[in-house]
Formats: structure tokens, sequence, C-alpha cells
């Protein structure tokens, strides 16, 4: 099963003045909280770690069973799971079947990135070629994201050598549970990776009109 999970960070109290909120959390997190400088970054900091630790409990699992692989990525033996935060929103994607990445992210009011240059001639042509630009741009970059997130290499992993291809199958969400439910789904894309289809699928959605979000599971079948 995969469950999905947003919440709104703007009601939380700046955990720097107010820091009884970060109460039941990592040292290591809290630590990485008070890094951020300004006000809104400490509010999405706080709440990926208030999910973390709530949605680990619900599993049976506490923080103190996270790991991290040996590209930093973190993990609990067992389940999988990953987070990401743009603008007011904080996503997390929490898997007990095969590993998971996702990425959100608030689309700004721009028609052309500077991003884009890193995307493939398809890429790019498929962009071309949706009347709105804008949700087009968001969905491919979201579904690189949620990708290299779930394989955790980042940056680290040349731009070059994968892709995102759309796929006309609206693809079945019948096993995601969790607040995406109050999302529109946006449709399905996969992965070419080195010139060869990768064993995952991304599933994208809109959320309060102006986030894209994307899922990237990787084929049970397939995982470790």
């Amino acid at each position: 099963m995969i469950s999905i999970f947003i919440r709104d960070c703007t009601t939380l109290m700046d955990p720097l003045t107010c820091p009884h909120v970060m109460d039941g959390l990592s040292e290591v997190r809290r630590d990485k909280i008070l890094r951020f400088k300004n006000e809104p970054d400490r509010k999405r900091s706080l709440m990926a770690g208030i999910m973390i630790r709530d949605n680990l409990l619900k599993c049976g699992f506490s923080q103190d069973d996270i790991l991290i692989s040996d590209n930093g990525r973190p993990y609990i033996d067992g389940i999988d799971f990953n987070v990401s935060h743009s603008g007011d929103y904080v996503v997390m994607v929490i898997s007990d079947e095969a590993s998971v990445g996702c990425d959100i992210e608030l689309m700004r009011d721009r028609s052309v990135s500077p991003a884009q240059k890193y995307f493939s001639d398809a890429e790019k042509a498929w962009i071309d070629s949706e009347a709105d630009k804008r949700p087009a741009f968001y969905r491919i970059w979201t579904a690189r994201e949620s990708y290299i997130k779930l394989t955790g290499e980042g940056i680290l992993l040349d731009f070059s050598r994968y892709e995102v291809n759309m796929l006309d199958a609206p693809g079945s969400m019948d096993a995601i549970g969790g607040d995406i439910t109050n999302a529109t789904p946006m449709g399905v894309a996969e992965v070419v990776r080195d010139g060869e289809r990768s064993a995952c699928v991304i599933y994208q959605w809109i959320y309060d009109k102006e986030y894209v979000i994307s899922v990237c599971r990787r084929n049970a079948s397939e995982d470790k």
C-alpha cells in the first residue's frame, strides 16, 4: 500500500521563537530546522519532521529506526518513505511494498524556465505541444525530481541520462491512499534511463490549483 499525505505548514508557529513546537522530534531534525535562516523554511522543515514522526509511528516505527544509505537517502528496513515541500505545503509518501519518491512544486508565473535547458528534446517537444505550458513544464520537472529522489541519486545523476515520457493510459491508483484523494489526477508517466524503460511508474496530481505533485513508485517485483 502506498499512502500520500499533504499538510499546510503556514499555521505552524515559528520554531525559532516557540521551540516547544519541536518537542518529540529527533535532535537531527531540530538542528536542521534551526539552521534555516527564514521562518517559512523553518516551518516547512518542522512540518516535514512532524509528518515523518507521526506517520512512522502509525506504521510501528520511530525516528530512531531511520537509517541513511550510502548516498545519503533516509530509509527504514521494511518500509520506504520520502518527503518534499514547496510554498505552503509539505507532502510525504510512505510505502510498505516498494521504493518511492515524491516532489511537490508551486507553479510559478513564467512561461519558460531556465531549468528547461536540462530537458531532453522529447520532453521539450511534449511541453511545446501542450496548450498550457506552465503545468506541462512542472509535470516534467516534478516527475524527474520524484525519480531521482526514489533512487537517491539526486543531482549526481546526469540529466541527459534519463527522460520522462507521458503516458496516455491513466494507470491504476486504486492502491494509493492518504490525503491524495483531495487532489485532481493529471496522469501518469514513465522514465527511460540510458535508453531503457525503467521499472517504475510516476503518478501526478494538481493540488490547490497551483501545485503539481509527482510520486514515483518502483515496481514491487523489481525492488531491492
